[in-house]
């Protein structure tokens, strides 16, 4: 027996620890991605509502009491009420704005920045004295900060600061934000820009509003942790179930294995059966026929007497049948296995189905039927093997004699196109839906076959189907029901 080489199964532990990494960096670099694109969505949408707030914030305030507000003690003046109250109501309109105030270019260096007013320094001195009660905490994170993030304004105050944000300039043209989220000396925040212009259109200072961005990356967190949990819960899902897959897949490798041994001892047995079938059994009648065949055709032997001679002849024609049974068998196996070698020449089919139905006309004759043979006039040149296509035919007319009790058959030949179409109708017992499926198949027969014709070999069809695909056609069969007829079809291509 042939040694089985043996599969090299997949570890699942291994592949599954594989698929789970690959998994988990998918998901690292998919949320990345998406991180990425909600805080570009996030901000774009950000940038909208801080400009709007901003140009409706800079609306609000009337250029000409900046003009009053120039230096520190300013901050006294009415004009520094109105400008502080507006920017506070403007800021604590919106919770999440932690700063709003107001800047202008400096009168003696125009590359220098001020500070006009803030929207929490209505009294800019008040987180430097000693009366908690009158601290003012500007970002509103519970902690007093006087010299960082809760430092109060006045008017003219340096905004040294500004120099370093191009955006501070560009607002004196326009509305507009800052481009990214940046950071400074009062924390991580994006500010949005609009101009204050007086009568005639020109800008005289810049409002800015300022969000902190810490909680906006807490919104984003919050808006893609859901959706990251359930990334995080269906790669886990998929992990566990190609370990399932895998596990499943090597139980199933497993059992082909052993399937795959059986199959190569019953292939041995099968093969050795075929041998001794075709050296020992086949031999054996073939020289019982000869005997019986001499007995009935040699006088060397002596005559016959006439009770003897029914069984001899019956001897005969059933070791003649044995013998076309073993020959059915062992072409339709070789074929089957694809081992068998045709003859391929050219030849003119017409010829064999002619000369095969000649020959049936004598054995119809004998069971009282009748056998109709008609070639329509056309060219009939193959290229196939001329004994076994002559085998084929012949083993189609026979079936069709075998089941069919009364009537006859009607075997025509045809030219269709670049094919050449062989007919054979009988009026026999049909086929039934049992036998339909497996008609053309090794041993195909169904028990009303049996019963019929109990010498079927059940292998002529088989042989007929495997001769025909062997020269690029096509077999088959129609019948309306049982006791309803049949009619074959062989199909082959012209040279």
């Amino acid at each position: 027996m042939n040694n089985v080489k043996s599969r090299k199964i997949i570890n699942p532990t291994w592949t599954a620890a594989v698929v789970f990494i690959v998994s988990l960096t998918i998901v690292f670099f998919a949320s990345r991605v998406l991180y990425q694109r909600t805080v570009d969505l996030l901000t774009e949408n950000l940038r909208e509502r801080i400009s709007t707030v901003s140009i409706t914030a800079a609306a609000s305030i009337n250029p000409k009491d900046l003009e009053m507000l120039q230096v520190e003690g300013d901050w006294q003046t009415p004009e520094w009420g109105r400008v502080v109250n507006q920017l506070h109501k403007a800021k604590y309109s919106n919770k999440d704005i932690v700063f709003m105030y107001i800047f202008r270019r400096k009168d003696t260096d125009q590359t220098q920045m001020e500070f006009v007013a803030d929207a929490d320094s209505i009294d800019p001195y008040a987180n430097t004295g000693s009366d908690p009660s009158r601290y003012v905490d500007v970002n509103r994170d519970g902690k007093l900060e006087p010299d960082g993030p809760d430092k109060l304004q006045w008017p003219g105050q340096d905004y040294p600061e500004a120099s370093d944000i191009p955006e501070a300039f560009a607002a004196y043209n326009g509305p507009l934000t800052s481009e990214d989220l940046y950071t400074d000396a009062y924390g991580t925040v994006l500010t949005g820009y609009a101009p204050i212009t007086d009568e005639d259109g020109n800008t005289t200072a810049i409002l800015a509003t300022d969000i902190k961005a810490d909680d906006f990356f807490t919104i984003t967190r919050q808006t893609l942790q859901p959706f990251l949990i359930f990334i995080a819960f269906l790669t886990s899902i998929i992990s566990i179930l190609i370990v399932f897959i895998i596990y499943a897949w090597k139980r199933y490798t497993e059992s082909l294995e052993k399937i795959n041994i059986q199959l190569e001892v019953a292939n041995e047995g099968q093969t050795n059966l075929i041998h001794i079938i075709n050296h020992q059994i086949k031999s054996y009648m073939t020289k019982a026929r000869y005997i019986y065949d001499a007995l009935l055709n040699d006088s060397d032997y002596g005559p016959i007497s006439e009770k003897a001679r029914p069984m001899i002849e019956k001897g005969y024609t059933e070791v003649t049948e044995g013998v076309n049974f073993v020959q059915d068998f062992l072409v339709a196996s070789n074929i089957e296995k694809g081992t068998f070698a045709y003859d391929i020449q050219p030849l003119d089919f017409k010829k064999i189905v002619i000369e095969v139905g000649e020959k049936q006309k004598e054995i119809v004759k004998e069971k009282g039927l009748s056998l109709d043979l008609t070639v329509a006039d056309g060219d009939y040149n193959i290229k196939g093997d001329a004994g076994q296509l002559s085998q084929a035919v012949k083993n189609l007319i026979d079936n069709s004699i075998r089941y069919t009790p009364t009537g006859g058959l009607k075997v025509t030949l045809e030219r269709k196109d670049d094919k050449v179409l062989l007919t054979i109708q009988d009026t026999g017992v049909g086929i039934s839906d049992e036998l339909k499926p497996r008609l053309f198949t090794k041993g195909g027969r169904d028990s009303n076959s049996i019963k019929i014709n109990i010498n079927s070999t059940g292998y002529g069809l088989s042989f007929v189907k495997g001769v025909v695909e062997a020269h690029h056609g096509r077999v088959w069969a129609d019948s309306v029901g049982p006791n309803q007829g049949s009619t074959f079809y062989v199909e082959l291509p012209v040279s």
